[in-house]
């Protein structure tokens, strides 16, 4: 705490001292040298934004839109801000089973990502139990989470909120060639993509150490009795989902179950670049069986490429009387 005191009252000084320069514009750089390849997004090319949108995209912690651009003006919503944090810094897979927040309705996608960076005390709700998932994230939150992340802090520091971490940002120039103007603003796509490259680094993902497993998952029922409610949820380590469509079938990723008269369902549409994804079972099963779940996702459904076996679960299995 005393750190923290120390560092604001110097960094105040300093402020005075410049006689108020803060967010003066950055020189101007000639972006047009840097190395480009057609992966990227073209509206990225050749401007300030392509290093750290190449740095989160290696690290497959951010993604372009569906029309192949990345829209660096665009706003993003504190949702999509937490998946793109917890995805840089590869903390990605874990459960969604724990609810924080009672406003996650429709933003199933993002629960396992705003949980963990809760978790983490990374992020914090708006109050009364709520996160605000689809409100657009402000600079001033987007700093907050990048210094809490950064430092690894437990508690907050003394100080009004957001000012304490404006000074320490501005002391230790964490905002780069990013000038903001009006910390309240939100914060677009491409200034997040820089903010959070400079802060904490994001790290490409390792293709050669990935893997994937089922959650724990009992599918109990008997023949000729169609599956109520039955899903199972795929988590995946040092890789992520290639964009999926609601109603996939995925029902060739496990062996032997259409067979018995079964099939596997993606539910909801799956935007690029989630770890974690629910799949649906329903049908009704011909034949008894007691088996382990298994599966294998194919290389096309994945970023990395290459087919992906689920690794076995004990508690992952069918129960069929």
């Amino acid at each position: 705490m005393k750190a923290w005191r120390s560092v604001c009252a110097f960094a105040v000084a300093l402020f005075l001292i410049a006689g108020g320069a803060f967010g003066a514009a950055a020189a101007e750089i000639d972006y047009s040298s840097w190395d480009t390849t057609p992966t990227y997004p073209p509206d990225v090319q050749n401007t300030k934004y392509l290093s750290a949108v190449k740095a989160l995209m290696d690290a497959q912690a951010i993604t372009g839109d569906t029309d192949g651009l990345f829209h660096p003006d665009k706003a993003i919503t504190r949702a999509e801000f937490a998946s793109i944090v917890v995805r840089a810094v590869h903390q990605q897979n874990l459960s969604s089973e724990e609810t924080y927040f009672s406003d996650l309705d429709g933003y199933g996608w993002a629960k396992a990502y705003i949980n963990r960076a809760y978790e983490n005390n990374w992020i914090k709700g708006v109050g009364g139990d709520k996160f605000a998932p689809g409100k657009n994230v402000t600079y001033a939150e987007v700093i907050t989470v990048l210094i809490r992340l950064e430092r690894g802090q437990e508690d907050e520091p003394e100080g009004r909120w957001p000012d304490v971490y404006i000074t320490y940002a501005d002391m230790y120039n964490l905002t780069g060639n990013v000038n903001i103007y009006n910390w309240t603003a939100p914060a677009p796509k491409g200034d997040v993509a820089i903010l959070v490259n400079r802060i904490i680094s994001p790290i490409p993902m390792i293709s050669h150490s990935r893997s994937a497993y089922f959650s724990d998952t009992i599918l109990r029922t008997s023949t000729g009795s169609a599956v109520v409610t039955g899903s199972v949820s795929v988590t995946l380590y040092n890789d992520t989902f290639n964009e999926i469509l609601a109603g996939t079938d995925v029902t060739s990723w496990f062996p032997g179950l259409g067979a018995n008269g079964l099939a596997a369902t993606v539910p909801q549409y799956l935007s690029s670049g989630l770890s974690v994804i629910t799949i649906n079972i329903t049908g009704t099963p011909l034949n008894p069986t007691n088996a382990q779940l298994t599966a294998t996702i194919p290389g096309n459904a994945l970023h990395s490429g290459g087919a992906l076996t689920v690794s076995p679960n004990a508690n992952a299995y069918f129960d069929i009387q």
